[in-house]
Protein backbone atom coordinates (compact mmCIF):
# COMPACT_ATOMS: atom_id res chain seq x y z
CA UNK A 1 0.00 0.00 0.00
CA UNK A 2 2.57 2.10 1.49
CA UNK A 3 5.22 2.35 -1.40
CA UNK A 4 9.12 4.61 -0.93
CA UNK A 5 8.94 6.66 -3.20
CA UNK A 6 12.16 7.81 -4.97
CA UNK A 7 12.49 11.57 -3.98
CA UNK A 8 14.11 12.30 -7.00
CA UNK A 9 11.66 11.15 -8.93
CA UNK A 10 8.70 13.16 -7.67
CA UNK A 11 7.25 15.02 -10.47
CA UNK A 12 5.88 17.50 -8.07
CA UNK A 13 9.24 18.36 -6.72
CA UNK A 14 10.19 18.62 -10.32
CA UNK A 15 7.63 21.25 -11.32
CA UNK A 16 8.80 23.17 -8.13
CA UNK A 17 12.56 23.32 -9.14
CA UNK A 18 11.69 24.28 -12.35
CA UNK A 19 8.93 26.96 -11.62
CA UNK A 20 12.08 28.21 -8.86
CA UNK A 21 14.49 28.39 -11.46
CA UNK A 22 12.32 30.39 -13.58
CA UNK A 23 11.84 32.71 -11.34
CA UNK A 24 15.30 33.48 -10.34
CA UNK A 25 16.08 33.66 -14.40
CA UNK A 26 13.93 36.55 -14.34
CA UNK A 27 14.13 38.13 -10.80
CA UNK A 28 16.57 41.40 -10.85
CA UNK A 29 17.50 43.31 -8.09
CA UNK A 30 16.30 46.83 -7.70
CA UNK A 31 17.72 49.77 -7.85
CA UNK A 32 19.18 52.20 -5.37
CA UNK A 33 17.09 55.06 -6.58
CA UNK A 34 13.90 52.54 -6.07
CA UNK A 35 15.14 51.49 -2.81
CA UNK A 36 15.54 55.06 -1.74
CA UNK A 37 12.21 56.05 -3.51
CA UNK A 38 10.00 53.77 -1.56
CA UNK A 39 12.17 55.00 2.05
CA UNK A 40 10.74 58.38 0.90
CA UNK A 41 7.28 57.46 0.54
CA UNK A 42 7.28 55.18 3.39
CA UNK A 43 9.25 58.19 5.29
CA UNK A 44 6.24 60.48 4.00
CA UNK A 45 3.29 58.35 5.13
CA UNK A 46 4.67 58.17 8.88
CA UNK A 47 4.96 61.62 8.63
CA UNK A 48 0.94 62.25 7.47
CA UNK A 49 -0.52 59.36 9.64
CA UNK A 50 1.59 61.38 12.70
CA UNK A 51 0.15 64.80 11.96
CA UNK A 52 -3.28 63.60 11.86
CA UNK A 53 -2.81 61.96 14.57
CA UNK A 54 -1.60 64.82 16.69
CA UNK A 55 -4.30 67.26 15.09
CA UNK A 56 -6.91 64.46 16.68
CA UNK A 57 -5.52 64.35 20.17
CA UNK A 58 -5.14 67.96 20.05
CA UNK A 59 -8.71 68.92 18.73
CA UNK A 60 -10.04 66.34 21.19
CA UNK A 61 -8.50 67.16 23.96
CA UNK A 62 -9.83 70.97 23.53
CA UNK A 63 -13.52 69.63 23.10
CA UNK A 64 -12.67 67.25 26.06
CA UNK A 65 -11.90 70.74 28.31
CA UNK A 66 -14.43 72.48 26.95
CA UNK A 67 -17.28 69.98 28.20
CA UNK A 68 -14.95 70.21 31.16
CA UNK A 69 -14.72 73.66 32.24
CA UNK A 70 -18.18 75.22 33.96
CA UNK A 71 -19.88 77.17 31.80
CA UNK A 72 -21.92 80.41 33.09
CA UNK A 73 -24.72 79.29 35.36
CA UNK A 74 -28.03 78.28 34.81
CA UNK A 75 -31.11 78.44 37.55
CA UNK A 76 -31.33 75.40 39.50
CA UNK A 77 -35.22 73.66 38.32
CA UNK A 78 -37.08 71.69 40.99
CA UNK A 79 -36.71 68.19 41.84
CA UNK A 80 -40.25 67.61 40.65
CA UNK A 81 -42.56 70.00 38.48
CA UNK A 82 -45.20 71.67 40.78
CA UNK A 83 -48.87 70.21 40.21
CA UNK A 84 -51.02 72.10 38.32
CA UNK A 85 -54.07 71.53 39.76
CA UNK A 86 -52.96 73.24 43.35
CA UNK A 87 -52.93 77.60 43.67
CA UNK A 88 -50.99 79.60 41.38
CA UNK A 89 -47.64 80.35 43.45
CA UNK A 90 -47.30 83.75 44.57
CA UNK A 91 -44.82 86.65 43.29
CA UNK A 92 -41.58 86.66 44.23
CA UNK A 93 -40.71 89.89 43.21
CA UNK A 94 -41.01 93.00 45.55
CA UNK A 95 -42.49 96.61 44.30
CA UNK A 96 -41.47 99.59 46.78
CA UNK A 97 -44.29 102.23 47.17
CA UNK A 98 -43.13 105.36 45.02
CA UNK A 99 -42.31 108.42 47.42
CA UNK A 100 -45.09 110.87 47.50
CA UNK A 101 -44.32 114.67 46.32
CA UNK A 102 -45.33 116.56 48.85
CA UNK A 103 -44.87 119.82 47.15
CA UNK A 104 -48.35 119.68 45.23
CA UNK A 105 -51.24 120.10 47.41
CA UNK A 106 -53.59 117.25 45.78
CA UNK A 107 -55.41 115.54 48.40
CA UNK A 108 -57.19 111.93 48.14
CA UNK A 109 -60.08 110.82 49.48
CA UNK A 110 -60.57 106.79 50.35
CA UNK A 111 -63.08 104.98 47.65
CA UNK A 112 -66.32 105.31 48.54
CA UNK A 113 -68.05 102.20 50.34
CA UNK A 114 -69.76 99.62 48.40
CA UNK A 115 -73.37 99.79 48.49
CA UNK A 116 -75.38 97.96 50.97
CA UNK A 117 -79.00 96.21 50.21
CA UNK A 118 -81.53 95.82 52.52
CA UNK A 119 -83.27 92.94 50.50
CA UNK A 120 -82.99 89.75 51.49
CA UNK A 121 -80.78 87.00 49.75
CA UNK A 122 -82.68 84.56 47.48
CA UNK A 123 -81.15 80.97 46.75
CA UNK A 124 -81.60 80.21 43.06
CA UNK A 125 -84.42 77.65 42.14
CA UNK A 126 -86.60 79.11 44.70
CA UNK A 127 -89.16 81.73 44.20
CA UNK A 128 -90.90 83.13 46.45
Amino acid sequence: MNEPRDPSHDPLKSLFEEAAAAGRAQASYASAGEISARGRRAHRRRLAVFAVSACLVVGGGGAALVTLLPGPSRPVVPATSPSMSGPAPASTTVTFPTPIDTSSAVTTSPPPSPPTSTSAIVPPGRAD
